[in-house]
Order: structure tokens, then sequence, then C-alpha cells
């Protein structure tokens, strides 16, 4: 039998034929057999070989060393580990299985990880994004991995992982667990539903709300009956809310909050009625009347029939935009959001009392003398004189003979409620009184022209006889 020669560094494959707790022998069809110490056989090495290796199975080794004295070969496994282990990395790529690396470094580029033995560069490309942001922890740490690249060049090895496939798969798996979340939930959300939101984000003109699984879109029109400038200006972000579906289209959802407030007319409606006494601002002048803004956002009309019991004064005149005025509410129309209001309805009407007619003789006070005439007081209105119905004579200026105080006697020539027109005259009381006089003599010539000659001598006539 022809004996091979065997030196230091040679790769030997044998039999086992002995297991010892220890040491294993392997026949290696030389003068003697080649040992492994449990050191030598794996990294870490295994507390025993008994029911590790059996007898009869193949083992490879490296030769580390021989020696004549005693006659030993001694093995070792460890330099073959690393190819063994290499040539199951390389089958990782083709199989595409998940295995578990251990995070050694963090670089600019990317993780190194180790991973049987081997280090395995992980870019961070392909890193999750979420881990990408938080890298510097993850030091240490266990992540599942794919190996996409394991070459050999030289003595040089170069072996690439992923996680690309990983959180692919698991995105797209949460994603479809959110799709079918939010079909069930979005399933039993109905039109007028009022429910429970957070403000997840706000853009100028609106503000998006997220339920559990849903979001829907609340406008800047809805969130107030109120005019906003800006949403942040009432909502903040993760704020929550309750909100009112006002229209489900598909997988969209309309929300309001105003709908779940009442209007600022119902509000005014609730705290006021018929009688109720305001104070507002002029909002707007118009041909019929003046718009009154009687709180935020509600306005009422008084009409110019309510300016004043006085046809004759122009109430619109004497106020401008924004003044503040206090009015009676005469009229609540809810349904139509209108409101009616009154000004001479807080005033008193002077001419309710006022019985005199045309005609009537009266006794005025004179409360103001111009050159046009006089301004008298009767049964509490205001009349006048004018200045040709002051005399019967010719007179000169109406302050040379009458003053303010003074009380005159005058007829009513003219009287109307509705136009607040008094007129009166004291020439006509004059020419009455004059023609009163005038007549009565006019009676006493009529009589004289009845009378006979006898009727004027009759006395005479009796004395004599």
């Amino acid at each position: 039998m022809e004996f091979k020669m065997l030196k230091v560094g040679q790769i030997v494959e044998g039999n086992v034929i002995k297991v010892e707790e220890n040491t294993i022998y392997i026949d290696l069809q030389y003068t003697t057999e080649g040992k492994i110490h449990l050191d030598n056989y794996d990294k870490p090495a295994p507390l025993t070989f008994f029911g590790l290796v059996k007898e009869g199975q193949k083992v490879r080794a490296r030769i580390q060393k021989i020696t004549d004295e005693p006659a030993q070969i001694l093995l070792s496994r460890l330099p073959l580990l690393i190819e063994e282990k290499f040539e199951k990395i390389q089958a990782l790529v083709t199989s595409g299985e998940i295995v578990k690396a251990k995070v050694r470094q963090i670089l600019e580029k990317g993780l190194v990880l180790s991973y049987m033995e081997n280090e395995v560069f992980l870019p961070y490309s392909l890193l999750d994004f979420e881990l990408v942001k938080d890298k510097d922890s993850l030091k240490g740490k266990t992540l599942d991995i794919q190996i996409i690249e394991a070459t050999e060049k030289g003595r040089s090895r170069r072996i690439v992982g992923s996680r690309k496939a990983i959180f692919e798969k698991e995105r797209q798996e949460a994603y479809e667990v959110r799709l079918q979340s939010r079909q069930l939930e979005l399933d039993k959300i109905n039109t007028g539903d009022v429910i429970k939101g957070i403000v997840d984000k706000i853009e100028p003109h609106a503000a998006t709300i997220r339920f559990d699984h849903v979001v829907g879109l609340l406008r800047i029109s809805q969130v107030s009956h109120y005019r906003i400038d800006k949403i942040e200006d009432v909502l903040s972000l993760n704020q929550e809310i309750d909100v009112k579906v006002i229209k489900k289209e598909g997988n969209r959802l309309d929300l309001s909050i105003k709908a779940l407030e009442k209007t600022p007319y119902e509000a005014f409606y609730d705290e006021h009625k018929i009688g109720s006494q305001v104070t507002g601002t002029v909002f707007q002048k118009l041909p019929f009347g003046i718009i009154v803004e009687v709180a935020k956002d509600v306005r009422g009309l008084l009409h110019k029939n309510e300016f004043s019991w006085n046809p004759n004064d122009n109430f619109e005149n004497y106020v401008k935009i924004g003044d503040p005025i206090t009015l009676s509410i005469i009229q609540l129309e809810p349904k139509k959001e209108r409101i009616a209001l009154s000004k001479k309805s807080l005033e008193d009407n002077p001419w309710k009392n006022v019985t005199v007619k045309r005609g009537d003789i009266v006794k005025a006070k004179v409360t103001a003398v111009s050159k046009e005439g006089l301004k008298v007081s009767v049964q509490g209105v205001e009349g006048e004189i004018p200045f040709n119905e002051l005399s019967n004579e010719k007179i000169g200026k109406p302050e040379d003979y009458f003053a303010a105080g003074d009380e005159v006697q005058a007829i009513i020539i003219e009287v109307s409620k509705d136009t607040w027109v008094l007129k009166l005259s004291i020439r006509r009381v004059l020419e009455k009184a004059e023609r009163a006089s005038y007549e009565q003599y006019l009676e006493n010539d009529d009589k004289n022209q009845n009378q006979t000659i006898g009727d004027l001598f009759s006395k005479d006539l009796k004395s004599k006889k």
C-alpha cells in the first residue's frame, strides 16, 4: 500500500473512528490518525463531542501540526469554517432567506453587521426610512436582513445585506391591514353622524381630521358660523374635537363644526323676544331704512316708518355708519332670519292724546318767536302760527308783540295726527270777534228799521193821555 505524504496546511478528509468527550479521531489513511480537540472543532467551542459527532461521520479539516514524538497529527476545522460559512452565505443570495445579523458599526453610508463571523454591509438606501432616522441607536441591535450579494475576489470578499424586501412587505401588509380597517370604519360612518377626531393637519383653507383609520376634510367655511381668517386661530394640531359628517361620498367625508352649534341668529333668538330692547350699531343705510347689527353677524332692519312718531323726522340724516343705537324688537322670524326693529316704540307719541279739531279756539303757549311766526304748544304737541296769521292788522317784527311763555288765544285752522301738522291763527280769532261785534250792531239796526212812527212815539202819546 502506498502512503501519501501529509504536510501542515493541507486539507484532508476522513471518517471519525473514535469519539471522546474532548477529542475525536479521524482516519486519514496514514501511519497515524488525526485528532481534533473541542476548541478546534467549532467557534464557539462545543462543551462535548458526545451527541455532536458520531463514528463513521466524514469530517474535513486542515492539518495544523505533525509531530513524531509522540506521533500525532493535529487537525482543525476552524480555518474551514470561514469558507463553509461564506458558502452558506452565498447560498442565501439565491434562497432569499431572512437571517438575523448584529449591528457592529454605524458608518456614513451604511451599517456594518456581523453574520456567521462575516461582515455584512447594509447601505442606508436599503434600510427602512424610520431606522435611518434613528440609526445612531442601532449599534448592538439585531436586525432581520436578506443577503443580496456575496462575492469573492482573491482574498477580498463582499457581502451586502438589505431590508428593502422586508420593509416593503411589512409596509404592504400594514397598508392592506389599514385599508381593511379603514373600510370597516368607513362603512360604520353615515351622513349626520357626530364623531370625535384629532386635528391631524392644518392648511390655509381646510383642516384634516383623523379618526381611528379614516380621515375627513373640515373646510374653513365649516369651522364656525362667524367669519375666520385663519383656521389656526380656532384649532390647533392634535386637538380633539367633535365634528358632524355633513356629506359622505365614496371614501370622502366632509365635516362640520358649525353644524353642531347654534347659528348667530338662533343664539340671538334664544336670548331675546319681541319687546326686548337692544343696542346695536348702524351697519348700512338703504332707501327704505337702516340695517343695524344687533349682535356679531346678526342684523335687523329699522324701517323708515319706525324711525319716529314724527313723520317729518328724517332720523337717517342724524346717524352714520358705526354709530350706536338703542332700539326695540317688534318682530322675529327665525326661519327667515329676520329681525324688525323700532326706534319710535321706545318713544312716547305726543299726538296720541290730541283731541282738538279744526275750528276749535284754544289757548296756546308760545315756545319760540321768529320772523316766520310763532311756535306754540297745544295739548303737548307743537304747532305754528304763521306770520300772516298773527294779527288782523299790519304789524312789524313778531318779537315786538310776542315772547316765549306768552299765552295766546288762537283758532285751529289745520290739524293732522298722521302728518303731525298743527296750524293756528290769532288773526281769525280777532276777525271772528270783530265780526261778532259788528253783527250785533247790524241786529240793532235791523230792529230799528222795522219800528213804526207810532212805536217810536208810543211813550210820548201815552203820557199825554
